[in-house]
């Protein structure tokens, strides 16, 4: 499986708009529509969005230059071994773009995603609070 950046702004929305997904993205239950964030370039939105071209989109939001933070869609069908590559393989797309932190904030009551972020080579920081745990990756520290 290679990941590439995303264009195909139907296919983020089926994957956006999953039963799988959505609930954890909008806790409201409204549809989310990607076309404006895949049809133009990074260099206007300042998101970058990759997916495996199966089951999984992250987009990666430009934060200051070099630093990212991250946000997750993947599938019921990308999970356990597959989501750890696909999340491995992300990052290191990034790292190969010019990104040199890329970092996230996962609810505390989410402990799937923060295990995930932990196996993918995330570190949490000082910034956590009780409410989210925020955590990053450094190129610098990139072990692939």
């Amino acid at each position: 499986m290679a990941v590439r950046r995303e264009t195909d702004p139907e296919f983020v929305n089926r994957i956006a708009n999953s039963d799988s997904v959505r609930p954890f993205i909008r806790p409201d239950g409204a549809f989310m529509d990607w076309s404006q964030v895949v049809a133009l370039p990074s260099t206007q939105t300042g998101v970058v969005v990759l997916s495996n071209g199966e089951d999984a989109v992250a987009a990666f939001e430009m934060t200051a230059p070099g630093i990212f933070q991250s946000h997750t869609l993947f599938s019921e069908t990308c999970r356990g071994r597959k989501a750890i590559e696909t999340g491995r393989e992300m990052v290191a797309w990034m790292f190969d773009h010019g990104a040199d932190i890329v970092w996230g904030a996962t609810p505390r009551d989410n402990a799937k995603a923060r295990w995930f972020n932990r196996q993918i080579g995330a570190h949490p920081t000082p910034n956590s609070d009780d409410e989210d745990e925020i955590f990053e990756i450094r190129k610098s520290d990139w072990t692939h």
